[in-house]
């Protein structure tokens, strides 16, 4: 592959994929209402592509990962922060919506943010950077007769049916299996997956089969701001930011997510430190899942994960001058069904994050198990989920 590779394959960032039967991708097992598996290859460089299989609504989605000239990237795509940032967002949204029409509570024109903050400290070409995760905080305006203070209990409540709430709230350590050169072996430092590693998928990706939208839907995932413009917006209107201790590195995104009027949201996920290009998503959790536009909240959510994970194999291995071959990735993520939006009334949860790691190498098993190692410890959404980081509402609902 090229190293600016997405501008190579020529296909949306995000669109609906097909074949994955005769390609040999298989689901997960639903344990708890919804399972998501995503496969991920890297592109070469930064740039990297997966695809994921929702359990609950059998959809599958390719998705298209890169960063920006400050990591070395193109630009060309989202970064995975994004994808989960919009995953949370729109889930959190799903649930409020749900919980409102339960409650006869009327929200006119919902808009609903949330700031995620993560940390970076120590050093990545070294191998002793640790990544850690704070708590997001969510505020909501709208156009509502009801009460702000019941208006606050029903996005706490909100929040807590949310089925990716479940990873953040709780410590959740995610499980590994690692497979090297063909050959699975103990990951030794990670908590290990009991049992075998599911099969070596190749590289299946490129020959799936691209549905695309009809062009009136526009496009899935759209660059709105450079960042470039970015930087400078920034450096004009500083915003308000957690301070963090010693030499710690501050990231914190942003994410708008409003109702369209077809029932779909409008993401806009800005990044403000280290500043990023800006990106606008469309995200469908209707339950018409036959009749979707766009992946659904816990499908972005999950491909965000799966595309942090191999961004760290990749950085680190580059860094540290060892010889990675290839390196692929699938990763299983069980979640309960949204308490409010399936009507059980539970609060959501989800397992911890099972991934199959595929190297191949030149290297020894324990330099790939070092590589495995230090890919989990600096992966920021690894983190989110490790980290007790409770979400935080943010001041009293607004009524516009």
């Amino acid at each position: 592959m090229p190293e600016n590779a997405l501008d190579e394959l020529g296909l949306p960032l995000i669109h609906a994929t097909a074949g994955l039967e005769a390609a040999g991708l298989q689901p997960a097992t639903d344990r708890h209402g919804q399972s998501v598996r995503a496969w991920v290859r890297s592109l070469g460089g930064i740039q990297k592509d997966g695809v994921t299989l929702s359990g609950l609504t059998g959809r599958a989605w390719r998705f298209a990962s890169d960063e920006g000239a400050h990591l070395g990237g193109y630009d060309a795509a989202p970064n995975p922060l994004s994808y989960v940032s919009v995953g949370m967002a729109a889930s959190f949204m799903t649930e409020l919506r749900a919980l409102a029409s339960a409650r006869a509570i009327t929200l006119d024109d919902p808009v609903l943010t949330l700031e995620n903050f993560y940390y970076r400290d120590g050093s990545f070409p070294k191998g002793t950077m640790i990544s850690g995760a704070l708590s997001p905080e969510v505020s909501l305006t709208c156009r509502s007769g009801a009460d702000p203070a019941d208006l606050q209990r029903l996005l706490i409540d909100a929040i807590a049916a949310a089925p990716v709430n479940g990873l953040v709230r709780d410590e959740k350590i995610s499980l590994f299996t690692l497979t090297h050169n063909g050959r699975q072996i103990d990951p030794v430092t990670l908590a290990a997956l009991p049992g075998p590693a599911l099969a070596d998928p190749g590289d299946p990706i490129a020959g799936l089969t691209p549905v695309l939208n009809d062009a009136a839907t526009g496009p899935l995932a759209e660059k709105t701001l450079s960042e470039e413009d970015m930087v400078r917006r920034i450096q004009a209107n500083p915003p308000e930011a957690p301070v963090l201790d010693g030499a710690k590195k501050l990231l914190h995104l942003r994410t708008t997510c409003r109702v369209r009027p077809d029932g779909t949201y409008d993401c806009l996920r800005e990044q403000y430190a280290q500043a990023s290009a800006s990106w606008r998503f469309v995200v469908d959790d209707r339950p018409d899942a036959r009749a979707a536009i766009a992946p659904d909240s816990m499908s972005h959510f999950s491909i965000g994960v799966a595309f942090c994970f191999m961004t760290q194999i990749g950085r680190y291995a580059h860094m540290a001058k060892l010889p990675l071959d290839g390196y692929r990735v699938v990763q299983d993520i069980h979640f309960t069904k949204g308490g409010a939006s399936s009507g059980t009334g539970e609060a959501g949860t989800a397992d911890p994050v099972e991934t199959h790691v595929f190297m191949d190498s030149g290297s020894d098993d324990d330099t790939a198990r070092g590589i495995a190692a230090v890919a989990e410890r600096t992966c920021f959404l690894h983190a989110l989920c490790r980290d007790r980081a409770k979400v935080k509402v943010r001041g009293m609902p607004v009524s516009t």
